[in-house]
């Protein structure tokens, strides 16, 4: 499980934990902790999906956030790059720099991410950066 998703199943599953603990012992007053765990869960439940169709030539995409859908598609034409984007946030107390990473898909239009969350692997992403290249240069 990659990004954000991980966090909304363990709130999920606190959530069931929780709403049995309310119905077993009649403790209506947690329902607050269950509704509480309930939409955080639905808040990190992000995805975004990319289907390379070497027939077409296309890559079709779908995202979807707690309140909004997106898709589209791009032509393989229309990329002229993989790229890695970087960000920097600070971790611990001692403020130090961590880089984190997510792939984009690179067009003469707009840089579009290839995923909401960053991964903290360095440079995790560039195995499949390569293979992505390679079946856009193939095509």
């Amino acid at each position: 499980m990659s990004g954000t998703r991980w966090v909304s199943t363990i709130c999920a599953a606190g959530a069931l934990f929780t709403l049995y603990d309310v119905v077993s012992r009649n403790e209506p007053k947690a329902l607050f902790l269950t509704a509480f765990l309930l939409l955080f869960a639905l808040c990190m439940d992000l995805r975004k999906t990319f289907t390379f169709d070497a027939m077409q030539r296309i890559v079709r995409w779908k995202g979807r956030k707690i309140f909004k859908a997106e898709s589209g598609e791009i032509p393989f034409d229309d990329i002229t790059d993989i790229g890695t984007e970087v960000q920097s946030t600070s971790s611990g107390s001692g403020g130090r720099q961590v880089p984190i990473y997510r792939l984009t898909i690179i067009t003469p239009r707009a840089t579009g991410p290839m995923a909401y969350a960053y991964n903290g692997q360095t440079d995790g992403y560039s195995a499949l950066r390569g293979q992505i290249l390679e079946i856009l240069k193939r095509m």
